[in-house]
């Protein structure tokens, strides 16, 4: 489906102009520059989850824990979303630690970054809102589709169901072994949700890696608009609209936003007065660099679990 909707979406540029401007307007310091920036945003999600593990005493190496944020994106590439179950299964079959426990701490991470996701849009939605509003009007199924899912009872009824089933089976006594693994379940699934509030320690620092990573997401698009002489003019505000609908755009459960994502910084960049291929050549150049880090690194992990497991093996 990505694949369709961004060959869809390119089929209506002059490619031979895109191709023109990255030969002669790009300078590819700056993209390198914004390369390093995403490495340094994945580092910093390893620092962050490494506080949230400690919290449940659960104890990877930074290293263990830079393959599995590495990895988890790569995966995200092959099928959405399976990275985050992939993580979680690295980690707790390298420390020999519970599955469910290390599930809830990364479910607490995303709920995280769904925060700072609706702070940042909520800023920019009252400081833009002409933008983000008419990017919503021309794309109605996009607006009917978030409306309709918040809105929808079955939501709720579902949310009330799971609730309800899991504080019934908390509850109920017993020794059926099923009982008891899923009351166990529950019980670990819980404490690493809490792994944030639990802390002991290093709460600030949660916060500050957070600010860091959304930081560096941010600034992976604002430097790589650097690296073209005709965006030389763009404002942070300006710059911070683009990111949020590029991420409205990876809300879609595409591969790495290939598709939605262009096509939402694309129309940001017309809406400001820049051309049609002058938009497209960037968004390429913004979205396919980082795509270049995240296989590049996918490759490393996979290397590199390759010879760890070889090297168990032959101790």
């Amino acid at each position: 489906m990505g694949i369709g909707i961004f060959v869809l979406l390119y089929k209506q540029f002059d490619m031979s102009e895109i191709v023109s401007i990255l030969q002669s307007d790009m300078n590819i310091v700056w993209v390198i520059v914004s390369m390093l920036i995403g490495v340094i945003s994945h580092l910093s999600r390893a620092l962050r989850w490494q506080l949230q593990l400690r919290a449940i005493n659960v104890t990877p190496s930074f290293g263990t824990l830079c393959n599995a944020i590495f990895g988890t994106y790569a995966f995200n590439l092959v099928i959405p979303r399976f990275g985050e179950l992939w993580r979680c299964t690295y980690v707790a079959d390298h420390e020999q630690a519970s599955f469910s426990r290390i599930f809830g701490s990364m479910l607490s991470d995303r709920v995280a970054d769904t925060l700072s996701v609706v702070v940042i849009v909520a800023f920019v939605f009252l400081m833009q809102m002409g933008v983000v509003n008419s990017f919503l009007a021309q794309n109605p199924e996009l607006q009917s589709q978030v409306y309709s899912v918040m809105t929808s009872p079955w939501l709720y009824v579902v949310i009330f169901i799971l609730v309800a089933v899991a504080l019934m089976l908390w509850k109920r006594k017993g020794n059926n072994p099923l009982m008891v693994r899923v009351r166990e379940i529950l019980h670990n699934l819980g404490e690493g949700f809490n792994s944030v509030v639990s802390m002991k320690s290093g709460k600030k620092r949660f916060l500050l890696y957070t600010i860091m990573i959304w930081g560096c997401y941010f600034l992976q698009l604002y430097v790589c608009s650097w690296a073209f002489d005709w965006m030389h003019h763009i404002t942070v505000l300006q710059a911070l609209v683009l990111f949020v609908l590029g991420s409205i755009g990876m809300a879609v459960p595409v591969q790495g936003g290939i598709g939605p994502w262009h096509a939402a910084v694309i129309f940001g960049m017309m809406f400001y007065g820049f051309s049609h291929e002058q938009a497209g050549a960037f968004a390429l150049i913004a979205h396919g660099s980082q795509m270049v880090v995240t296989i590049l690194l996918g490759i490393y992990t996979s290397v590199a679990v390759v010879l760890q497991r070889k090297k168990i093996v032959q101790s």
